[in-house]
């Protein structure tokens, strides 16, 4: 007979894939909860010293069916930076960052760009790229006039300005991007290495404003995305590293710090800052470890005036537009693709494959491009086709080529070091 106590031969007799299974059981609940507390107690101090708008409140359409719109504005005021060299001086501010955020108890989230160089009708103001909106009638003239042409109900506004964008980003200790080659931008400063790099809060934000985007490619400087387009693409892309920081132990720790680093910076609506954080939060618990869906507002480039703008592209801008009232990414006249690897990174195909048929594209096939390693997602469509810039727009990134594609597909996706 053992000397060995029962209790102690009951524990050590445990299978090992059963302790594995309690332990990471026990480390995930208790994340999920400190993320919970996180968000509420960040939530009740931002918004409670947060800068609030009653105007804009007269606008916003009631929220229903466990699912809320906010319009996010990033404002350009240049008030309260240190540095202005890469920023300009002027006074007042614009709508320089307009996106729609749709979030739902299910923990799903839609991210839908607005290029702030969109051509639109401004309610009492005549035709006007949409920041102007900001410019001459603040937060409730923005609201009124993405309503009125985009036809999308908006149940929240927020705003935050250069500064407190700079400040949350600090806070987080940075914000990891990948980088498949050495960037620059002269206008916006930006100046970074080949690689995975930790931008600060000032090399965020010129990186997110970039519109002058260069990459070092065989030792010469080329011009990428250099446009409004892609420069709501890497919008996209800062926030999504921004949410995958906010969601680690270490940011739910320094909640406090979060909070203060943003709440001078930021303007609410009244609904928001009135309401009981902690029933919102429960509402959308799901978004803790939710994706993340991000779409640009498909657009064709004009002049109009002497000056050159972007127009909504139809019917592709009605149908993403239709698609984000419905809290799907499903588009008509569905597109057949060929997913071919490009990059270093086994099963990249496999996983670009899934994300286009989530945004409502059908994948023919996937293998690799063969041995050529590819820096960018590159979309290849025949010649006078427009679909590349319709998969573009739902990726948030890549840049179409023309040439061959077999007749059993509308484009070949060939997945680059950047996805």
């Amino acid at each position: 007979m053992s000397d060995t106590p029962p209790s102690t031969r009951a524990r050590s007799g445990l299978p090992k894939w059963l302790k594995v299974t309690i332990i990471t059981m026990l480390v995930l609940a208790n994340i999920a909860v400190l993320g919970f507390i996180w968000l509420v107690q960040t939530g009740n101090s931002l918004f409670a010293e947060a800068r609030t708008d009653e105007a804009v409140t007269g606008v916003l359409d009631p929220a229903n069916n466990g699912a809320r719109t906010f319009l996010v504005v990033g404002s350009d005021t240049r008030e309260g930076l240190d540095n202005l060299e890469n920023f300009g001086s002027f006074s007042g501010a614009r709508g320089d960052v307009v996106m729609l955020v749709k979030v739902d108890s299910s923990g799903s989230a839609q991210m839908l760009s607005i290029p702030r160089d969109l051509w639109v009708s401004i309610p009492g103001h005549g035709e006007n790229r949409i920041n102007a909106a900001y410019a001459f009638g603040g937060p409730k003239l923005m609201v009124e006039t993405v309503k009125q042409n985009l036809d999308v109900p908006i149940n929240h506004y927020v705003e935050i300005d250069f500064v407190g964008f700079q400040a949350l980003v600090d806070e987080l200790g940075g914000i990891n991007i990948d980088f498949p080659n050495a960037a620059r931008d002269s206008k916006s400063g930006l100046d970074i290495p080949a690689g995975t790099t930790t931008l600060n809060g000032e090399e965020a934000l010129a990186y997110a404003r970039s519109r002058h985007y260069q990459e070092n490619q065989n030792g010469s400087w080329q011009s990428v995305d250099a446009n409004d387009i892609g420069r709501t693409g890497r919008q996209q892309e800062v926030m999504k590293a921004m949410l995958a920081e906010l969601k680690s132990p270490s940011s739910i720790a320094e909640a406090g710090n979060l909070a203060s680093a943003m709440s001078q910076h930021l303007t609410v609506d009244s609904n928001l800052a009135n309401e009981s954080i902690a029933s919102m939060v429960w509402d959308f618990k799901g978004i803790i470890t939710g994706s993340v869906d991000g779409m640009t507002l498909p657009t064709t480039g004009r002049t109009i005036g002497g000056a050159s703008v972007l127009v909504a592209k139809e019917p592709e801008a009605d149908e993403m537009l239709a698609s984000f009232r419905a809290g799907t990414t499903t588009v008509s006249d569905t597109l057949t693709l060929e997913v071919l690897n490009g990059s270093s990174r086994n099963g990249a195909a496999g996983e670009m494959s899934e994300i286009l048929q989530s945004h409502g594209f059908e994948v023919g096939s996937i293998g690799n491009a063969g041995s050529d390693t590819y820096e960018r997602t590159t979309i290849v469509v025949p010649e006078g086709s427009e679909n590349g810039e319709r998969i573009v727009g739902a990726l948030g990134f890549g840049v179409v080529e023309f040439g061959s594609v077999d007749n059993a597909y509308d484009a070949v996706v060939i997945v680059g070091s950047d996805a």
